[in-house]
């Protein structure tokens, strides 16, 4: 403002604009926020799915039976369980030419941001497999029944944490809330 030959700004003008910054770093700080909760449920969404099809697939398909095996905290696949020794357990080196018993592989790698934990056994996601048997029902790669809890978040740990359980009976999605998944 000019105002009898002086130049500058006034302190009103000053603190209008300070006031605006603060507005749109607000959105912006808002926004990011936002990204991150739809990233994650995003991967909530496409790992219930992906689980949901290879229970399905191994109910109405030919074959030993679909899993799925967490890679690491961001990644996993999909296969088709091939017993190559027919010994009904999961081997990761028994095939020939010393591969894992997985044919028809999707691998699926989730945004960085975004990590997978699991709530039983241990935290660590690595090369824990679920296969699915000809009945739907959940095992480990050691043949028993094996259902799971995975915990999909942020790698911030900040939002909400959503939470995909594997029982013997059913696939369901929820929030985790301290100990469980409602």
């Amino acid at each position: 403002m000019k105002r009898d030959g002086m130049e500058g700004i006034s302190l009103l003008e000053l603190m209008f604009v300070i006031a605006l910054a603060a507005i749109l770093a607000g959105f912006t700080s808002h926004g990011l926020e936002l990204v991150r909760r739809e990233r994650v449920a995003g991967a909530a969404r496409t790992l219930y799915a992906d689980i949901h099809k290879a229970r399905v697939d191994a109910i109405t398909r030919d074959g030993h039976g679909f899993g799925i095996r967490l890679i690491s905290h961001n990644s996993y696949v999909m296969f088709k369980f091939d017993d190559c020794n027919n010994d009904t357990n999961y081997d990761s080196n028994t095939c020939s030419g010393g591969t894992r018993e997985e044919t028809d592989i999707i691998k699926r790698e989730l945004h960085s941001s975004v990590v997978l934990h699991k709530t039983n056994l241990s935290t660590d996601v690595n090369n824990d497999v679920r296969i699915f048997d000809h009945d739907g029902i959940p095992r480990r790669s050691t043949g028993g029944m094996g259902g799971i809890t995975i915990l999909v978040g942020n790698s911030q740990d900040t939002g909400p944490i959503q939470c995909i359980c594997i029982s013997t009976t059913r696939i369901r999605e929820g929030f985790w809330k301290g100990s469980e998944c409602i």
